[in-house]
């Protein structure tokens, strides 16, 4: 029985056609952790979203924990999934080709409290 090589992606200039959108959240296969498949949620403007750039600036999710950090942390319950903390002190960005599948989007309260926490976090006014 011949076993085949996990196909290796190129995670450097990537373009898709996927409709991906600022608050939306995604499965995600990080580069360096391919088997670790986890959420995030895309805080890139959709003005960059519009054009497929080839990476998307996101922050990811975690299982909701114990610890109290409302500027650096935000509750959610993720539809199939249960209930995740946004990590916003921990932005980062993916290639499009890791953003596997859409899961859910934020609510517009969310959407609200996440940007007044980036620009809390980020040092910015809104």
């Amino acid at each position: 029985m011949e076993t085949s090589e996990p196909s290796k992606k190129n995670y450097s200039f990537f373009t898709s056609n996927k409709e991906i959108k600022q608050y939306e959240i995604w499965k995600v296969e990080w580069r360096n952790n391919p088997n670790n498949i986890q959420l995030v949620v895309i805080v890139q403007t959709n003005y960059l979203n519009n054009i497929k750039h080839f990476s998307y600036i996101v922050c990811p999710l975690v299982v909701k924990d114990l610890h109290r950090f409302w500027i650096l942390r935000l509750w959610l319950h993720v539809k199939g999934f249960g209930s995740y903390e946004i990590l916003i002190d921990q932005i980062t960005s993916v290639s499009g080709e890791a953003l596997l599948e859409r899961i859910d989007e934020l609510n517009n309260d969310q959407r609200i409290q996440l940007r007044r926490n980036l620009g809390i976090v980020l040092g910015f006014t809104l």
